[in-house]
């Protein structure tokens, strides 16, 4: 006998208080995350409210990462963060992005690794091509089909020479998507459109048809606030003009959203606040609508950035910046309250962000 000294009855005892626990766990607690497959819907409806850090970017943001970051950023409703990456790709980037995603894992913050792929902004060729299929591939194979709340995020805002050359670009998600895929098959995938990802071109991209359900678009707005285009500021005091110029970029998403049938996510914006100046309460009034719109559209969205509202050397949130922070996780909209909740724990169960929706 390999446990001689163990009474049958004595087995018995732990398993039964097993199924007894087992018997009483809520519903939710028993639901096997394979019974219901997670699709891109479903994965943009658990992102909520997140946020753009640096910390595999900078040298001071992988100097400032700290596990207990990702619990304050939970703690304060935060569902998911966007890891911007720049630079080639090797093994100690890789280990680095491993503790931030299972420090993630660990909190219930959904990740997203964001590539910068300058070089292929600024030269769309053939050979700076295959360096970012094989940047992606490297990161594919070494996450493999772990982690499958992880995102990648594909460029971060392309621009620049791309700008001119939509079929680089295009060319350039087919061959990266079906790379990424043929490592795993439902890994979540975004793709982001020119013009530093403006939401209206999202028209033009041209995006391979298998795995359709594991490909979102992402897009930009304000990544930087409402600044000065063509000599005139977008946000003033809240015009009626200029909410429905507002609003008609976000419409520019769902109608896309609508023809193809994909989800979409603004990767970051901005109410364009420093940390020099307590925000005014038109930059208030600003982030306010931002993020009431983009609720009732049921977008989510990530803001820009981290180390406007959060202090990595002291691991601690900015007070100065609390209001402008709030107001931007659960904005007053014209119901009287937020038309989401910040997502917290019900993001990873898989219970949509968005608890409501307003006309």
């Amino acid at each position: 006998m390999l446990f001689p000294s163990v009474r049958k009855e004595d087995t018995l005892k732990p398993l039964l208080t097993l199924a007894a626990f087992c018997f009483c766990l809520p519903v939710w607690a028993s639901d096997a995350p394979a019974a219901t497959p997670l699709t891109a819907q479903r994965y943009a409806a658990q992102l909520g409210v997140g946020m753009d850090v640096d910390w595999a970017r900078t040298e001071r943001g992988i100097r400032e990462f700290d596990p207990l970051a990702v619990r304050d950023f939970h703690d304060k409703g935060l569902g998911h963060i966007r890891i911007r990456v720049a630079g080639e790709i090797n093994e100690q980037k890789l280990i680095h992005l491993r503790k931030i995603v299972e420090a993630c894992e660990q909190y219930g913050v959904v990740p997203v690794i964001a590539y910068q792929a300058e070089t292929f902004k600024s030269d769309p060729d053939r050979e700076n091509e295959a360096k970012v299929v094989a940047w992606w591939s490297e990161t594919a194979r070494y996450f493999g089909r772990e982690h499958p709340l992880l995102g990648f995020d594909l460029i971060y805002e392309p621009a620049e020479r791309l700008n001119h050359n939509p079929q680089a670009l295009n060319r350039l998600y087919d061959k990266t998507i079906k790379a990424i895929h043929a490592v795993d098959p439902q890994r979540m995938v975004f793709v982001a459109p020119r013009l530093h990802a403006a939401p209206e071109d999202l028209a033009n991209l041209k995006l391979p048809v298998e795995n359709r359900g594991y490909v979102l678009g992402e897009w930009h707005i304000f990544a930087w606030g409402p600044q000065k285009v063509n000599g005139k500021y977008p946000w003033t005091s809240g015009t009626a003009a200029e909410k429905a110029a507002i609003r008609e970029r976000i419409n520019a998403a769902l109608r896309w959203q609508q023809k193809t049938g994909r989800a979409s996510w603004v990767g970051g914006w901005s109410a364009g606040q420093s940390t020099k100046a307590a925000p005014s309460a038109s930059t208030l009034a600003f982030a306010n609508f931002m993020a009431c719109e983009l609720q009732k559209a049921k977008i989510p969205y990530a803001l820009n950035a981290d180390n406007l509202f959060y202090d990595g050397e002291e691991g601690a949130w900015r007070p100065a910046m609390e209001p402008l922070l709030q107001v931007m996780l659960t904005p007053e909209c014209a119901a009287g309250k937020s038309v989401v909740k910040p997502a917290g724990h019900a993001a990873v169960r898989g219970a949509p962000a968005a608890a409501s929706t307003a006309g």
